[in-house]
């Protein structure tokens, strides 16, 4: 049977300019011994690491991005940060002397309470060293909780204020143990809705997801792109594709992830009527998608198989002269 289709509505600007795009990577485990969907070999971290060396990326901290994107300037060519979501031991001795060899600057995201919970784990005195060293301590919530799950008997309102106590508690526990007052933030599985969203932009939080992409000069900084590179996603022929990736600039862009739809439909317009879509190729769970295209600035875009319950992305990408790809993507959370 057919399912109806949710309409999203996307303004999008190609320009020939590579400038005014960054690429944010997201680690978890960097080890051989750990689940493989959410590890990276050593040896793989450390090819990655070259790589971005040896073709000269502008290697970043997370504030040098933040403060870009706040004062509205340009972000350099190339532009690329590096993250750990959870605070992992394995880190410390499979990724920073590789870190440390480059100079290259690194985020963490903590989930407080795991801290030194485990042999798992970094503890307060590992992550302080760390951050002495340059590395950026970064809100992952208290405990790692799924933020779309709501608790049994618990309305909205209840869960809401759950959410903003998971949120801020972890916030006091960073300032407590390293200091922290910046308020950088990523969401645990890279889940959110328009209220979670919402709820981080109340509170004044920088936040970044797992929807992969690069982010433009006029990304909407509470749900800023990263690329997963972890399990199936660590081949370096890839990376290398992704890391050059340039930003499609968005004039609106959040898209409520949260869908009820099997075959949720993404329209994709172009700003500058000078511009076509002609090229372009979006892939989902069922490989390559159905493209409609409306006229040269538009296409709607649908899976050609029900996307699963949980989580799942639509990618679009449209190759430049250049050999470069504009890269978009959305996440689905299908109920």
């Amino acid at each position: 049977m057919k399912q109806p289709f949710a309409f999203i509505h996307i303004l999008l600007l190609v320009t020939c300019a590579y400038a005014n795009a960054a690429v944010v990577l997201q680690y978890h485990h960097v080890s051989d011994d750990t689940p493989t969907i959410t590890s990276i070999s050593p040896k793989d971290f450390h090819a990655h690491m070259d790589y971005l060396h040896e073709k000269r990326f502008n290697v970043i901290s997370i504030e040098q991005l933040i403060k870009t994107l706040d004062s509205n300037q340009t972000i350099p060519d190339k532009s690329v940060v590096i993250t750990f979501d959870d605070a992992y031991r394995d880190i410390i001795d499979n990724a920073v002397p590789t870190l440390k060899h480059y100079g290259f600057p690194a985020t963490i995201f903590v989930a407080t309470s795991l801290v030194g919970s485990s042999s798992y784990y970094l503890d307060w005195a590992q992550l302080r060293h760390l951050q002495d060293s340059g590395f950026t301590m970064a809100n992952h919530t208290v405990t790692h909780t799924n933020l779309l799950q709501m608790q049994p008997n618990e309305n909205k309102k209840m869960w809401l204020q759950r959410l903003t106590k998971e949120i801020e508690d972890a916030q006091k526990d960073l300032k407590k143990h390293l200091g922290v007052t910046q308020r950088i933030f990523a969401y645990t599985y890279g889940e959110y809705d328009r209220d979670v969203a919402n709820l981080v932009r109340k509170l004044g939080y920088i936040a970044f997801g797992q929807q992969s992409g690069p982010i433009g000069k006029s990304a909407d900084t509470v749900i800023l792109p990263r690329f997963p590179l972890s399990g199936a996603y660590t081949d370096l022929s890839e990376f290398r594709t992704k890391v050059a990736t340039i930003a499609f600039p968005l004039e609106d862009r959040f898209i409520d992830p949260v869908t009820t739809e099997s075959r949720p439909s993404l329209k994709l317009k172009l700003v500058d009527k000078n511009k076509s879509l002609a090229g372009i190729a979006c892939y989902g769970p069922g490989g390559p998608m159905h493209i409609e295209h409306v006229n040269a600035q538009t296409i709607i875009t649908t899976s050609v198989k029900d996307i699963p319950v949980g989580r799942s992305r639509y990618n679009c990408t449209l190759r430049h002269h250049s050999g470069r790809y504009y890269w978009f993507s959305q996440t689905w959370i299908h109920k």
